[in-house]
C-alpha cells in the first residue's frame, strides 16, 4: 500500500469537508456589517447578527406598554392600525425568513368573554404562514412581565420556539415547527426586534402615527453558535444596530453591552 498517496487523500478529504461542509468551532467569527436596510412598513429597532454559524437567539426582556393611536382606527372593525410585537427569529443563506415571539393580541377571560380590543402579549410565529399560540390566559402575558425567550435550531430545517415567565417557570410555551433552509450547510443570522406594525403596511412608507410602546427591557441575549451550540453574548460586536423607519422614533438606552443589556421605547411620532 502507497502511505503517502493514501495520507495525501485523506488530507484532501479533511480539507474539502472543512471547506464546504460544517465549519469547526474554532473558526473566526464573521463580524456583522455596519449598517444593513430598513424595510419599509414599520416602526422597529432591531439587533441582528452577521451571516454565520450561528444556530439560536436567546434572551431575557420585560414585555413593554403599548398605546394606541385612537385617530387611526380601521372604517370597518373600528380597531387600531397600528400593533406591537417583541420577537426573534432568523435568515439562512439569505433566503428564508423567520419570525418568532409575542405579539399584541385579543385575550379571552377564565369565563370565556373575548376582549374587544387587543390586551395581551401572546405568542406567534411565522415561517411562511402565520401561526399563533391558543387564546387560553397560560399563554397570554401583560405588559411589565418578565419572560425568558428563544429561538433554537433543533435538527436540520426544524427550529424551536420557547417562552417561558420568569418569575413563574410553570408557565411556559414551546413548539417545534419546521422551517425550509435552515441546514447547517448555509450561513444563519439571529435577530431580535422591538416593534411598532401597521395593518397591511408591509413594504409601504411607514404611516404617521402617534401610537408608541413604552418600557420594554432587555436583561441579557445571547446567541448559539455551531452544531453544539456554544453560547456567546450578543453584545455590540455580534450585531448591527437597526433603528427604523429612522433613529428619530427609537430609544434605545444601553445598561450593559457586555451581555446585550439595554432598554428600548418605540415612538410612532416623537
Amino acid at each position: 500500500m502507497n502511505y503517502k498517496k493514501l495520507s495525501f487523500l485523506v488530507m484532501m478529504a479533511i480539507s474539502t469537508h472543512l471547506c464546504f461542509g460544517q465549519v469547526s468551532g474554532s473558526d473566526p467569527e464573521i463580524p456583522p456589517p455596519v449598517s444593513n436596510p430598513c424595510f419599509p412598513g414599520a416602526y422597529y429597532r432591531k439587533a441582528v447578527s452577521s451571516f454565520d454559524d450561528w444556530t439560536g437567539i436567546s434572551g431575557v426582556v420585560k414585555l413593554g406598554y403599548p398605546k394606541v393611536d385612537e385617530n387611526r382606527l380601521g372604517a370597518k372593525t373600528n380597531q387600531p392600525l397600528d400593533n406591537f410585537s417583541v420577537y426573534m427569529g432568523g435568515n439562512a443563506d439569505g433566503k428564508h425568513e423567520l419570525d418568532a415571539g409575542l405579539t399584541w393580541e385579543f385575550s379571552t377571560d377564565a369565563t370565556g368573554k373575548r376582549s374587544s380590543r387587543r390586551n395581551s402579549w401572546r405568542p406567534f410565529w411565522r415561517a411562511g404562514s402565520w401561526n399563533s399560540a391558543p387564546d387560553k390566559p397560560e399563554f397570554t402575558w401583560k405588559p411589565g412581565d418578565k419572560v425568558q425567550m428563544s429561538v433554537k435550531m433543533i435538527a436540520p430545517e426544524k427550529l424551536r420556539m420557547t417562552i417561558a415567565d420568569v418569575n413563574h417557570p410553570e408557565k411556559k410555551f414551546e413548539v417545534d415547527y419546521d422551517v425550509p433552509g435552515f441546514t447547517y450547510q448555509v450561513k444563519r443570522q439571529f435577530k431580535r426586534v422591538n416593534a411598532i406594525d401597521q395593518v397591511h403596511n408591509e413594504g409601504k412608507p411607514v404611516q404617521a402615527t402617534t401610537a408608541k410602546v413604552t418600557g420594554a427591557e432587555w436583561f441579557s441575549t445571547t446567541l448559539f453558535r455551531g452544531v453544539n451550540a456554544k453560547t456567546l453574548p450578543m453584545n455590540k460586536s455580534r450585531f448591527t444596530d437597526m433603528r427604523c423607519s429612522d433613529a428619530s422614533h427609537i430609544k434605545v438606552t444601553e445598561t450593559n453591552n457586555e451581555i446585550g443589556a439595554e432598554k428600548i421605547d418605540i415612538l410612532g411620532n416623537p
